[in-house]
């Protein structure tokens, strides 16, 4: 955790103005995504947020018309950034606003869901095998067996 500075608080208070708390679902599963998205001439101000916290990412997107700039958004996606990090940042910093009570409810949300996150892998559904499954249960050895043969090796031995 970074010590609480002017710096800190400005950068809260930006967050309050400018930042986005994302929680969707992905296949089933829900995803989380913390995003700061500004103009093209402001990308200075999502470079220093990634220096700062040491995680997510910067890119820069082309205009969506003619009316708008070109786009720079800082994210954070990696749920283990976004607890380790994000969070406590936030929970220390965000002033009081709309935008905390955003960010209230999609940190339980985020944290609600680390218990899945942190379950062990699951294993490769061919008996014997202990690689982590990749797809439909399979290990990825098996998994490409499965593609090329129409089943996975060792059939006989498959729980699936």
């Amino acid at each position: 955790m970074r010590p609480v500075t002017e710096l800190a608080d400005a950068i809260g208070g930006f967050v309050a103005a400018e930042g986005c708390f994302v929680s969707s679902s992905e296949r089933g599963l829900p995803s989380f995504a913390f995003a700061v998205a500004l103009g093209a001439r402001d990308a200075s101000a999502c470079h220093l947020l990634h220096a700062y916290f040491g995680c997510g990412t910067v890119h820069a997107y082309p205009r969506r018309s003619p009316g708008f700039d070109d786009e720079v958004r800082f994210q954070v996606r990696r749920f283990a950034d976004l607890r380790n990090v994000i969070v406590p940042f936030m929970d220390e910093h965000l002033p009081p606003s709309r935008k905390r009570d955003q960010f209230d409810a999609w940190r339980e949300a985020l944290l609600a869901d680390a218990p899945r996150r942190s379950a062990p892998p699951r294993s490769c559904l061919v008996d014997g095998c202990t690689r982590p499954h990749r797809a439909k249960g399979l290990c990825n050895t098996h998994y490409q067996a499965w593609v090329r043969a129409g089943r996975p090796s060792g059939e006989a031995g498959w729980r699936g």
